[in-house]
């Protein structure tokens, strides 16, 4: 009885795993059709009953030196248009490729014969990548080059078979995002005679691109968004940037960091008027004496407690300190004060509210001995005789100055 019992559950598990293996769609015969705009692809491991793309060492832009950890993608274009997406992974240990191809008749015969080569490419070591309206080249070789690869002009009803591969890690997660041109719908109306254009509701195009500001160069660097969705965005190692999101009254806070580079903090208000919005960000060298502006980090009111709004820039400060290992800082606290004295009681408070950002870090793994802190009061207001919230709201800053590098 019990050997039975051993058999049964034996043969249930093999069962339950060949599903699994068939569910992750590692194989050419086996791909995925999406029918969505978001697919949360989980536990991505090997790469299925056969190895399609393997020894090819030699071509570094056209294919993946080998499949390890796979899944491949159906996706018919509905609109006809610019059509991009993002592979976004919350680990900076993922590292995902992709391939795209026109789908083709007999196309995994065209691939087992390696007679059929993808239009799109993107090899760069980067957890998050994806086809980007910015980027101007189709292909990207393996190592630190940009992230996202050039859009694909489609026709309502084309369709491309995306391959997503992790060389470097099995059992790992992605979200796929998809960005289908906008369409128009046309309903008859009373009179048989006439039509009605109903447009899509109006969308906001987002962008950015970050660049050495020395060589005006593209360089990878994490990024921190909050405002522009209802989660704080988190990217890694990413040169560019896109969201197409609902038209609206945004007012972001976009933070970026990278290793011997200054962090980039900025305000972004966009009217919901504009439909298309770019941010260039050019990122500089710590240089000591430099200051950044984290006007963004905000206190309850005669508190030295934070608000929730400040969680996106003490997260990009506390990874800047982490990625810049010997860099020493001051933190520098301010209040709002126009037409008052520097009284004790606003450098009192501006002090408080430095070393609370001073404690954060500490709590979070940062040493005493690379952060020193004062409180200036009202004494250096950005806006002394502010008019509008938004200059209120910079008098009360927290400044990052580099004390040392």
């Amino acid at each position: 009885m019990k050997i039975n019992f051993y058999i049964a559950y034996l043969l249930l598990y093999l069962v339950f795993n060949s599903n699994e293996l068939k569910a992750q769609h590692a194989d050419c015969d086996k791909l995925l059709r999406l029918t969505d705009t978001i697919y949360e692809a989980k536990n991505i491991s090997g790469f299925g009953d056969k190895m399609e793309f393997k020894n090819n060492f030699n071509d570094s832009v056209s294919s993946f030196p080998q499949e390890n950890n796979s899944i491949w993608y159906l996706i018919q274009v509905p609109t006809s248009g610019n059509f991009t997406f993002d592979i976004i992974s919350n680990s900076d240990l993922d590292d995902w490729d992709f391939l795209l191809f026109e789908n083709k008749s007999q196309f995994c015969r065209r691939i087992d014969s390696n007679k059929i080569k993808p239009i799109r490419t993107n090899l760069s070591r980067s957890p998050t990548t994806g086809l980007s309206l910015l980027s101007t080249e189709n292909f990207s070789s393996p190592g630190i080059n940009n992230n996202y690869s050039k859009f694909v002009t489609a026709k309502a009803g084309d369709e491309y078979i995306l391959v997503v591969n992790n060389p470097k890690k099995a059992n790992s997660n992605h979200t796929l995002l998809l960005h289908f041109p906008p369409s128009q719908k046309v309903e008859k109306s009373v009179e048989p005679t006439k039509v009605e254009v109903v447009k899509d509701a109006p969308k906001l195009n987002f962008t950015f691109e970050i660049k050495d500001a020395a060589t005006n160069l593209p360089m990878p660097a994490n990024v921190s968004i909050s405002g522009l969705l209802k989660e704080i965005v988190e990217l890694k190692d990413v040169t560019n940037y896109q969201a197409i999101v609902e038209r609206n009254l945004y007012r972001i806070n976009l933070t970026v960091f990278n290793q011997g580079f200054m962090l980039y903090s900025v305000k972004i208000n966009i009217n919901k008027s504009k439909d298309i919005f770019h941010q260039e960000i050019l990122l500089e060298r710590i240089v000591e004496g430099k200051k950044v502006s984290l006007d963004d980090i905000q206190f309850q009111a005669a508190s030295d407690k934070f608000l929730k709004t400040a969680e996106s820039s003490l997260k990009s400060l506390l990874h800047f300190m982490e990625l810049n290992k010997t860099v020493k800082i001051e933190v520098g606290g301010h209040v709002n004060g126009p037409g008052q004295s520097n009284s004790q009681e606003f450098k009192k408070l501006s002090l408080d509210r430095a070393i609370a950002v001073k404690n954060f870090l500490i709590e979070n793994g940062i040493e005493s001995n690379r952060i020193q802190y004062l409180g200036y009061g009202n004494s250096k207001m950005i806006f002394p005789d502010p008019k509008i919230e938004d200059e209120h709201s910079a008098n009360r800053r927290v400044e990052i100055k580099i004390m040392s590098k």
